[in-house]
């Protein structure tokens, strides 16, 4: 990036000046990404000001571009932090300098120092290599020169010898993450930029050195104490937990390892007494925020160090003590929900037991607000914990302590939850209606609704937002799903700001692929979503009553989508010459070509334990072997994921307002309804692009 005025001798500044300032300013964060460089040019600047050079060689790039080689420089100069860049490409010439700022990662005051070339040719010269030092991953040609490489190596060995987790962080690490920390608490608003998010994601190994680093923080005497940094470790902290339960997810153990250490690091730690209580209770909350499973025991055991015996004074009655603090919730807050942020927040230390407590005594409550949050436990993670708040609610089914939105809720929600759970919550409302309990109304959604979606994503991951920009404010809410799995998250707000919406808007689409969609996509998503956690014996979370109020989810319920038949439905919507062999053979080229220019591909592929064990065997220049496994073995065995994905990004197309998009559902349909059916996998070219990303995450990185 790029700040200040543009400044170039003799000429007045353009689009083309603003090109180059920009391609410079990523030629230099390209450069110092590497802590290795950043530490070079410090360690080298104080010798190179004291001798008679006036500029310092730092790095030599040549990029093979369409139009010629194009070579790049990075100079030094005398100033602190002043730095050249000269770009020499076949069609023009330029030599920038400025002031990089190695906190902000930008280039201030930049100057032009020279230029030749047309406008045209720089703009286009500049954008070929703004694509090439990007491209970052391997394609088809690249993992044939892994391989090569990987060839000359006479011992060849195998994926097996891979290890088969992280390496102890080094000390550089410790730097980098101090850095980081020192960046976001001199912007607390502000997270991770993307590189440094990029670079934690790749280092889950580092989650101990925030620990540690946090837990130093923390500890300082109040003098020396900086709390926003405290506050940017604890971001930290939340965002390394989510990246390391990722790999839990997927099956690596030293991912289960690592966070049943920091919990039990954690216990440790609040038996000790040795950081400020409110600092511990957040390095619990972040394990809540970052959906990291605690276990009932670790629940109790966190529960147990977290308080103190004056916590309990001065009854030393825990029953007395937790009405007291439901006591103080409802004056502290306005909503249902807020209140079961509020308990969320110390999920982690809240065993089902206690949670089950809590609910009887909030039905029980003089407090309606407290009331009013118990149908939103219904969709507690834990199925006793849901059944208990159902059992609440019938002790308190009388017209002054049901409210009839509370009744509306729980009649919404009991078509959310897994059979089992039903019962209790039928009894609770039947006698709720008995009594002479309103059901209200629900809440009008607004007229002028707009809904997006993303693509989905290798791991099944698919966005969805509901937003109304019409006026000053209006609604901003979200869904995101794992299809195979359920809603994994939603939330939403009324009352933001329209320049609020846009921004978010704005910087959601920089993420991903965000097409507008018919409201009727939403509801089939969402219903199917629903229907696929039901049938997994688990309930969506509580924020879904939110999405759903504001985005007119009335009638949702639980409607798993027939995937077989959704696909076979589409397939004879087709027309009878896109059903030919050479119609599927044009559709699978046509659906390639336009799905390989969307980032999101590249997150397609197969990866975990499984997936490496399967090819442990394999020495790893040997690309046919690998690949013959992963087309007839891996990939089958994830064959009704695959076909569930493609058969609902065939729907995903087929719902968007954009005819581009819509036109495209054409290209899927026969990708879905081939994996529906039993077309081998080396048959479906984009399988074989999922298979290469497969053998190519396996070959870059065993973990």
């Amino acid at each position: 990036m790029a700040k200040g005025k543009t400044d170039r001798a003799g000429g007045k500044p353009d689009a083309a000046d603003q090109v180059l300032i920009d391609l410079a300013g990523d030629i230099l964060s390209e450069y110092f990404f590497d802590p290795d460089h950043e530490d070079g040019y410090h360690a080298g600047f104080a010798a190179f000001r004291g001798g008679s050079q006036t500029a310092m060689d730092l790095a030599e790039m040549t990029l093979e571009l369409d139009a010629g080689d194009c070579e790049l420089s990075i100079d030094a100069l005398r100033t602190a932090t002043a730095f050249r860049v000269s770009i020499a490409h076949p069609k023009f010439a330029a030599t920038i300098e400025g002031l990089w700022d190695f906190d902000q990662e930008e280039l201030r005051k930049p100057k032009i120092v020279s230029r030749t070339g047309s406008a045209k040719a720089i703009i286009a010269g500049c954008d070929a290599i703004f694509e090439a030092i990007e491209e970052s991953d391997l394609d088809g040609e690249e993992l044939d020169d892994l391989m090569a490489a990987l060839g000359d190596d006479t011992e060849h060995p195998r994926i097996g010898d891979d290890p088969t987790e992280p390496p102890a962080a080094t000390a550089l690490d410790r730097g980098r993450v101090k850095a980081i920390a020192k960046k976001l608490a001199r912007n607390p608003d502000a997270g991770p930029n993307a590189e440094d998010a990029g670079w934690l994601e790749e280092m889950p190994q580092v989650l101990p050195v925030i620990t540690d680093l946090l837990i130093a923080e923390a500890s300082a005497t109040d003098k020396k104490r900086d709390d926003n940094l405290v506050e940017a470790y604890q971001d930290l902290l939340t965002h390394q937990l989510e990246f390391v339960r990722y790999r839990q997810d997927a099956g690596w153990d030293w991912a289960i390892r690592m966070l049943s250490e920091y919990q039990q690091r954690l216990i440790a730690l609040g038996e000790a007494k040795t950081i400020p209580q409110q600092d511990w209770f957040a390095m619990a909350g972040a394990m809540t925020q970052a959906r990291v499973p605690v276990s009932e025991d670790v629940q109790v055991a966190l529960a147990s160090a977290g308080f103190t015996p004056e916590d309990v004074e001065p009854t030393d009655d825990m029953v007395g003590m937790l009405r007291g603090f439901l006591d103080q919730m409802a004056g502290m807050v306005s909503s249902a929900e807020e209140v079961i942020e509020g308990l969320k927040s110390s999920a982690a230390m809240m065993p089902g037991d206690l949670r089950s407590f809590l609910a009887t005594e909030m039905a029980l409550s003089p407090h309606q607000v407290l009331r009013d949050a118990v149908p939103l436990m219904l969709l507690d993670s834990d199925p006793a914990v849901r059944r208990n708040a159902a059992l609440a609610l019938e002790q308190s089914a009388h017209p002054e302590t049901l409210s009839p939105d509370a009744l509306r809720r729980a009649i919404t929600v009991r078509n959310w939850l897994p059979p089992a759970d039903r019962p209790a919550l039928d009894s609770a409302i039947r006698k709720a209606r008995l009594a002479g309990v309103e059901i209200g109304r629900w809440p009008a959604p607004s007229a002028v609704l707009e809904f997006h979606a993303t693509m989905i994503d290798g791991s099944g991951a698919q966005s969805l937002l509901a937003v109304d920009r019409a006026g000053k404010k209006g609604v901003f809410a979200g869904l995101l799903l794992r299809h195979g799995e359920g809603i994994a998250d939603a939330w939403g707000q009324a009352d933001v700001a329209r320049r609020d919406i846009n921004t978010m808007l704005r910087e959601a689409k920089l993420q991903g692929t965000f097409v507008q969609v018919r409201k009727s996509y939403l509801d089939m998503m969402a219903q199917h979503a629903i229907g696929t956690a039901v049938e997994a014996g688990t309930a969506p979370p509580d924020g879904l009553l939110t999405f759903a109020e504001l985005a007119g989810g009335a009638d949702w319920k639980d409607r798993r989508l027939d995937i077989a038949e959704e696909a076979e439905r589409m397939w004879l919507e087709l027309p009878a010459e896109a059903r030919t062999a050479n119609g599927v053979a044009a559709a699978f080229a046509r659906g390639l070509d336009w799905m390989q220019g969307d980032q999101i591909i590249l997150s397609w592929f197969e990866d975990g334990p499984k997936v490496r064990d399967a090819l442990a065997s394999f020495a790893r220049n040997d690309r046919a072997g690998m690949m013959a496994v992963v087309l007839s073995d891996i990939l089958p065995a994830t064959r009704a994921e695959w076909a569930e994905r493609f058969v609902l990004m065939a729907m995903w197309c087929e719902g968007a307002i954009d005819a581009k998009y819509r036109e495209r559902a054409a290209d899927l349909i026969p990708v879905a309804h081939a994996l529906v059916g039993d077309t081998p996998m080396a048959e479906i070219p984009v399988m074989e692009v999922i298979a290469e990303q497969t053998l190519m995450a396996v070959i870059s990185g065993a973990w």
